[in-house]
């Protein structure tokens, strides 16, 4: 299916599931659907399961605008409280449709009690309240992440998935991806068809550094190895360095959730002239998004006599940068706030934090993955062979969850009707 007959059901009403492969345009297609959404004034909730995800589509986590703060479920006399709060009124009667982005990371418990909190304030029986309901993801990308070590449940698996009745939208257009050889190495992956001449394409980008203007971003497994990197490379520049400590408002219990929601912005952030960084925020005013690589090259001085950095784009606009916030909302009262630079060190990130980013070069090391879907999420970052530089491999970056390649192929079959 392309965009253009997938934006066409999205504006259906109907409730819809938009997938697809990494680089299929999903992102850029809930965007026109948005802009679609204001201009006819219909009232409209963007969310993704995680805060970093949020910020991909200048959305609020799902928690946060659900109400739900760090709880999996309610009991009747809280449901009850939720339903009768007079902002949480406000906000789901006058909604038209919820988006829910990165919906491969929302664990099915949490999409449960989401459809609950709908059905309470909106006093309906129907899925999530009768609300029109926008899931957009790949089941291929990482999973939920539970704080309490369990396994997670993938939403396709909850009540509330079937209920809610969802055409599937499979986008099978390739935007992000330039080359057919490397589009082959990603569809192997998919389709559990990885074999020696997809690991032969991939070790012919073995320990070829990608020539460019600007810094390749280097991919780890585990956030060790990115932070050893990160500390060695900023130990290598003269000057002075500068430190931002992250600041916080509200309990305890509360801010450390913030702070779990956004574990992708440095507690704290030092900073010399030279550095190489990316963005944690969107501000599209500012010509910057979540994952915009650039480099500090100033510090300027603020009304309160602290020096803040300078970046320069790889354009070569500058922006001078100053503290950012991340909220978190609960009864749709806001209950805590961290603020912090909008920036991390980027000579090196994890995998999981690249996630949803689109790289103009990358050196990736796959030496060390674990777990189903890191090695797909780590390839298709980048968009051909020649912007890649394998540094480390194992067979394990092939591995896919079993289940899930075989709802994928249920997905696309679907789809297709």
């Amino acid at each position: 299916m392309n965009q253009k007959q997938a934006l066409k059901i999205l504006k259906s009403k109907k409730n819809v599931f938009l997938t697809g492969p990494a680089g299929s345009g999903k992102t850029h297609l809930l965007r026109e659907f948005v802009e679609y959404l204001k201009k006819k004034k219909k009232k409209h909730a963007v969310t993704a399961s995680t805060g970093i995800a949020a910020t991909h589509i200048d959305g609020t986590t799902l928690h946060s605008w659900a109400g739900i703060g760090i709880k999996e479920s309610f009991t009747g006399k809280e449901l009850q409280k939720l339903a009768d709060n007079k902002l949480m009124k406000e906000r789901f009667l006058t909604l038209d449709v919820l988006i829910i982005d990165e919906i491969s990371m929302v664990d099915a418990r949490i999409l449960e009690l989401v459809d609950e909190v709908c059905k309470a304030v909106r006093r309906s029986v129907q899925a999530f309240g009768g609300l029109q309901v926008i899931m957009c993801g790949d089941f291929f990308q990482l999973p939920p992440v539970r704080s309490d070590k369990t396994k997670p449940i993938l939403a396709y698996n909850s009540i509330s998935w079937e209920k809610a009745n969802l055409r599937v939208c499979y986008l099978d257009e390739q935007f992000r991806h330039e080359d057919d050889a490397y589009i082959q190495v990603l569809n192997d992956i998919r389709n559990k068809k990885a074999n020696y001449d997809t690991e032969e394409i991939l070790q012919s980008r073995f320990q070829k550094p990608v020539s460019g203007e600007h810094y390749t971003t280097k991919l780890f497994a585990r956030n060790k190895d990115a932070d050893v990197v990160n500390e060695l490379e900023l130990e290598k520049l003269d000057g002075e360095a500068f430190s931002y400590a992250m600041r916080s408002k509200g309990k305890n219990n509360d801010v450390r959730q913030l702070k779990k929601d956004y574990n992708k912005i440095p507690q704290d952030l030092v900073l010399k002239i030279g550095s190489v960084v990316m963005f944690t925020k969107n501000k599209l005013e500012l010509g910057y998004v979540n994952g915009t690589m650039g480099t500090v090259v100033d510090f300027w001085e603020d009304d309160d006599d602290l020096l803040l950095p300078v970046v320069r784009l790889k354009t070569g606009k500058r922006i001078s940068i100053n503290f950012s916030s991340w909220s978190l909302e609960y009864n749709n009262s806001l209950v805590a706030s961290i603020f912090q630079i909008p920036l991390r060190l980027a000579w090196a990130i994890t995998i999981h934090k690249s996630q949803g980013m689109t790289l103009d070069t990358a050196e990736i090391d796959l030496a060390n993955t674990f777990g189903h879907g890191m090695g797909y999420v780590a390839l298709s970052r980048v968009r051909s062979l020649d912007t890649l530089n394998l540094t480390g491999f194992s067979r394990r970056a092939f591995l896919v969850d079993p289940e899930v390649g075989e709802m994928d192929t249920i997905f696309r079959e679907v789809g297709e009707k």
